[in-house]
């Protein structure tokens, strides 16, 4: 005798303008065995549900059919009905039963951002950030006549001469010597050019202001601590994930005290 599937208007319903997904209708059957759009879409989040593709769909009540007409075939010929496979049946609804309850109570882990910030000022240590510095010497001149003078100046003395002669700012009387500098520090296009020299070589470069020959000759890894914007998505993640092992944790020790719990091994 040949098993019967029946596709109860299987494409019409599921998909046809004439139907609703509120409509509680049998979108497949296998046999005695109805499959129901609240069933399937039971398996799905709403999101999920409406991000779907109709071939999609189609391919998910397929599943169900193939998967229904082999758990039917296992009654029929006594499969189910071997005691290892009775107790992996039990298993797996007491899975089912217990990752419903676990994610029902998760369901109610918040954070606040009160939580959030009296973590991060706890364990400001842990959320830091490097960038570099580059100890910077500089010349400043207004006219780009004065670049070759400075040019020669440097390769006939030093850059510390040349900046005491021609330099045009204020560092320039000390050598032309700005110290470590960040990149928040100096204008876009210096930066650009340090990251690109090689340690005492020097380069000139144009500005609104004038021109400037700049060189650096140290550089240093400096490690500073993320403000609490930087990392508040990180630590709510992070607080999140505790304050769910808690609630399991305590979830599992509640669960213990109501319990007559027997051992024997």
């Amino acid at each position: 005798m040949f098993r019967t599937v029946s596709f109860i208007l299987l494409l019409i319903m599921l998909f046809s303008c004439q139907k609703t997904d509120d409509e509680n209708y049998a979108v497949a059957q296998v046999n005695d065995e109805v499959l129901l759009i609240e069933d399937l879409k039971a398996n799905f989040s709403q999101q999920q549900w409406n991000d779907m593709t109709k071939i999609q769909k189609e391919e998910i009540v397929q599943d169900w059919i193939r998967l229904t007409m082999l758990a039917q075939e296992a009654k029929n010929t006594g499969i189910a009905e071997q005691q290892a496979i009775k107790n992996k049946i039990e298993t797996a609804e007491k899975n089912i039963l217990a990752n419903a309850v676990i994610a029902q109570k998760l369901a109610e882990v918040t954070v606040n951002d009160e939580d959030m910030f009296n973590y991060y000022r706890m364990h400001k240590s842990n959320y830091q950030k490097t960038h570099k510095e580059y100890k910077v010497q500089r010349i400043f001149v207004q006219n780009e006549a004065l670049l070759d003078s400075v040019r020669a100046a440097i390769s006939q003395t030093t850059f510390k001469e040349a900046a005491i002669k021609y330099s045009q700012e204020s560092a320039g009387s000390n050598g032309g010597y700005l110290g470590f500098v960040s990149q928040r520090d100096i204008p876009a296009n210096q930066w650009n050019v340090l990251t690109k020299l090689k340690k005492y070589h020097y380069q000139s470069l144009e500005s609104e202001e004038g021109f400037y020959v700049i060189r650096y000759y140290d550089k240093r890894d400096v490690k500073t601590e993320k403000t609490f914007v930087e990392v508040e998505d990180e630590i709510r993640s992070t607080l999140i994930e505790m304050k769910k092992q808690e609630a399991f944790d305590n979830l599992i020790e509640d669960l213990k005290i109501k319990s007559e719990i027997t051992i024997s091994l």
